[in-house]
């Protein structure tokens, strides 16, 4: 496969060769018309579970995805994805691609080997590169000055998580407590304390007020 770098996640040149010409054994499944492939290491020994289990969990990560985006009216396009490990990164990125041989679309999704090491991690890592790699919105200069762009997709990913782990559950107030950044450090930094509070506190209502401020803005 000859491929394209559509939207870059500035992965460093040096991850970027590394992966360039990437060979691993992959597991893969469908997930509607669309293919997702995951690297058999993350599966066998990280995860430590069978094909079966890497599948339903994966899957269901994605149907959740897919559940929020709809319940939002939230425009989502699902590319084919490759979903690897790296054990240099600190925290994920995603590379967008067109296959030049017959234009279809893929991505890259690229997880820190140390999410899997730490509770739910790496469910997170890999729902915030979902929405980069499948969101299809359109966002304004304006809006990724202000960092809307992290900032919509972290709301889309805290009403996912707390799909699949609500937020009485032990394990929910662990990845809260533990991990770094909830929220990225960009979008915590820009909203402040108080409205971070809030925010956990009640998500969906904060993505709708966003997702209208975009909206209308593309009125204007």
């Amino acid at each position: 496969m000859v491929k394209e770098i559509l939207i870059d996640r500035a992965l460093n040149e040096k991850l970027q060769k590394k992966h360039s010409d990437f060979k691993v054994e992959l597991i893969g499944f469908d997930f509607g018309p669309n293919k997702i492939q995951i690297q058999a290491t993350i599966v066998k020994e990280l995860l430590e579970i069978d094909e079966e289990e890497a599948t339903k969990a994966f899957e269901g990560l994605c149907r959740s995805f897919s559940e929020v985006c709809f319940e939002h009216h939230i425009k989502f396009d699902p590319v084919d994805l490759f979903i690897l490990v790296d054990d240099e990164l600190r925290r994920g990125t995603s590379t967008k691609f067109r296959d030049v041989d017959d234009g279809s679309l893929f991505a890259e999704i690229l997880i820190p080997t140390k999410d899997f090491k730490v509770h739910e991690y790496w469910k997170y890592t890999f729902l915030h590169e979902l929405g980069h790699s499948w969101f299809s919105i359109e966002f304004s200069p304006k809006d990724m000055e202000f960092g809307h762009e992290d900032l919509f997709i972290d709301l889309v990913v805290i009403c996912t998580f707390r799909k699949i782990l609500p937020p009485h559950k032990r394990v929910y107030q662990e990845v809260r407590k533990h991990r770094t950044y909830f929220l990225t450090q960009q979008s915590k930094r820009f909203i402040g304390k108080e409205l971070y509070k809030q925010i956990l506190h009640d998500p969906e209502a904060y993505l709708r007020d966003l997702q209208q401020k975009i909206y209308s803005a593309k009125t204007y």
